[in-house]
């Protein structure tokens, strides 16, 4: 588990920085910042960076799709801005976005009702990913989603 709060799942600085940075949780792949304006091309960014670390087809527009979700609510729901990390670990690829909002409380990953408009991003990125994790302090929230690769990487263990 993830800190103090959530898990679940479907079975170093701010601005940009990709390379071989290495840390406990394998090879950082890419650092950026999330504001407001830069939505849709960190979203390229995103796509590029999971599809060079080896997520394809279907798997890669289902693990970019649930990151766009999460940098959304960082946008609407925790502040406006916040740090989006991509690393690499063997055969997992991690994204980790952290916002400086008020935090989450009583976290529930919920379908909800038909009628009800919008609160379906954390339950996306559950479904679209293979692990979903939250943990929310009162002075920001840390969301990461998870997806396998077909093949495990050569280092950054």
């Amino acid at each position: 588990m993830y800190g103090p709060a959530m898990s679940s799942g479907g079975g170093d600085g701010g601005g940009s920085a990709t390379g071989a940075s290495r840390a406990g949780t394998g090879v950082t792949l890419l650092v950026e910042t999330i504001a407001g304006g830069q939505v849709t091309a960190l979203r390229h960014t995103v796509a590029a960076a999971a599809g060079a670390a080896g997520l394809a087809d279907m798997a890669l527009e289902d693990f970019v799709l649930a990151v766009h979700e999460l940098v959304t609510n960082v946008v609407r729901h925790g502040g406006g801005s916040g740090e989006l990390r991509l690393r690499r670990r063997g055969d997992l690829l991690t994204c980790e976005i952290t916002d400086g909002g008020p935090g989450l409380v009583d976290v529930r990953v919920a379908l909800p009702a038909p009628n009800q408009v919008g609160q379906r991003g954390l339950w996306l990125a559950q479904q679209l990913t293979d692990g979903l994790e939250i943990r929310a302090d009162g002075q920001g929230t840390t969301v990461r989603v998870s997806a396998r690769l077909a093949t495990p990487a050569t280092g950054g263990r």
